[in-house]
């Protein structure tokens, strides 16, 4: 996927976003942290550095693409909206705000690629509300450790599948959240940003979300 992400750029562009800066253009400068060399990449790719790019895919590809898969169900479909979601992101580039991470970013424009997909299916997904709060011992569905056991591994891959079928039964908003959260590790406060709207909408949100799922024929024996 790299590589398809770094050609399809370079045909389609043929070179980099347009600078917003006089910042010569030159290799990546070392970064005390991910989130610095993530933003010296981006300062890179503005100033006509094309191949700093590639660190950025190469970075998360593999979540864009499993929320790709999540949202949309089909393995072809989400590795295009993967390829599609790059291609925006690195057209868009310049409207990236460094007090974001880049990661909540991208994860916003590949939510919003997936959604716009699933409703070009004629699913039409619910508006935010805000609800009442998460109780405790709320009947909902509990979500796999993210750290399974060598032992587990049939059960595990039995429950991801039920997991799954569970998601695409979700409206589009609620399916991206709860993934966002559960499989991206994502906050409530980046994934509020993320699809613009609140904190507490967000919780709420998925709070409803996993009363769903655990209401699911999926459900049982999980």
């Amino acid at each position: 996927m790299v590589t398809l992400a770094i050609e399809r750029i370079a045909v389609v562009t043929g070179t980099g976003p347009h600078p917003t800066s006089d910042e010569s253009v030159g290799t990546v400068t070392p970064a005390n942290s991910e989130i610095d060399c993530e933003r010296a990449c981006v300062r890179a790719v503005l100033a006509g550095n094309v191949e700093a790019f590639k660190p950025l895919v190469e970075t998360h590809q593999a979540q864009v693409y499993n929320l790709a898969l999540r949202m949309l169900g089909n393995e072809r479909e989400a590795e295009d909206a993967a390829q599609d979601a790059f291609l925006q992101a690195y057209d868009r580039l310049a409207s990236y705000k460094p007090e974001w991470r880049f990661k909540t970013w991208l994860m916003t424009i590949a939510s919003n690629l997936c959604i716009d997909r699933l409703r070009r299916r004629k699913l039409e997904p619910i508006a935010f509300t805000d609800v009442a709060p998460r109780e405790e011992g709320a009947d909902e569905v509990e979500f796999a450790s993210r750290d399974p056991q060598p032992d587990a591994v049939v059960m595990r891959k039995q429950r991801d599948e039920a997991i799954r079928a569970m998601l695409l039964e979700l409206p589009a908003e609620d399916r991206s959240m709860v993934i966002m959260f559960y499989f991206n590790d994502m906050c409530y406060e980046e994934i509020a940003l993320a699809t613009n709207t609140t904190v507490s909408a967000v919780k709420s949100r998925l709070f409803r979300a996993r009363q769903k799922m655990a209401k699911s024929r999926w459900a049982e024996g999980l």
